[in-house]
């Protein structure tokens, strides 16, 4: 039997605000199904895009910058298009599909490991809950890597294969800086709060 296509649809809300008050239904109901086009709402027909449950998710990773890492359960809002049967799952800004941490917990480790040259070690200690590390990974942390390798399905942003991950890495969090809503401070905290306005490819 053949799965019916699944898509990501981000809400307007930030993470912190969905979390204290989960929307309601209608209130992040898509106004189209991004999968066939048609309208949610059509008039005078009845709804096309209906809700169809929650789907709960954690997302880890600090909630402010300065703020100790945590662990946060996110609730989606689950939909299906009775046009074409594709499940859409409404979730906040700032959730990334497929990853245990934040964009902005992602975007503020690149920061501060490639940026501010920071060691791995202690950006690991900023952004993850893990208290138990192997000793393969007490002075590394290949996490950062595969972030900076992933950058454009993360934050749409493309970095040439040129110099080392470090300083693609830095690209990358100047990159995602570039989108904060404030044009001030310093880059992993620019980073942090620009991650939910980038839209992955």
């Amino acid at each position: 039997m053949q799965r019916s296509p699944q898509r990501i649809v981000y809400s307007e809300i930030d993470v912190k605000s969905w979390t204290e008050r989960r929307p309601s239904c209608g209130s992040v109901r898509p106004s189209h199904c991004p999968s066939c086009a048609s309208a949610s709402r059509p008039v005078g027909a009845p709804l096309v895009v209906v809700g169809h449950g929650l789907r709960a998710r954690s997302i880890e990773g600090p909630a402010a910058p300065g703020e100790a890492p945590v662990v946060t359960d996110v609730h989606g809002r689950r939909y299906v298009c009775r046009a074409c049967g594709a499940v859409l799952v409404v979730v906040p800004q700032g959730v990334a599909r497929g990853r245990r941490y934040s964009l902005s917990a992602i975007a503020f480790a690149l920061g501060w490991w490639a940026y501010e040259r920071l060691h791995a070690a202690a950006v690991r200690e900023r952004s993850s809950t893990a208290k138990r590390i192997g000793a393969a990974s007490a002075t590394r942390w290949a996490s950062l890597a595969r972030w900076t390798r992933c950058a454009g399905s993360l934050f749409g942003c493309e970095v040439p294969a040129l110099g080392t991950v470090r300083e693609r890495a830095a690209r990358v969090a100047a990159f995602v800086a570039s989108h904060a809503p404030v044009s001030t401070g310093p880059v992993p905290t620019l980073a942090f709060f620009g991650a939910a306005f980038c839209r992955p490819r």
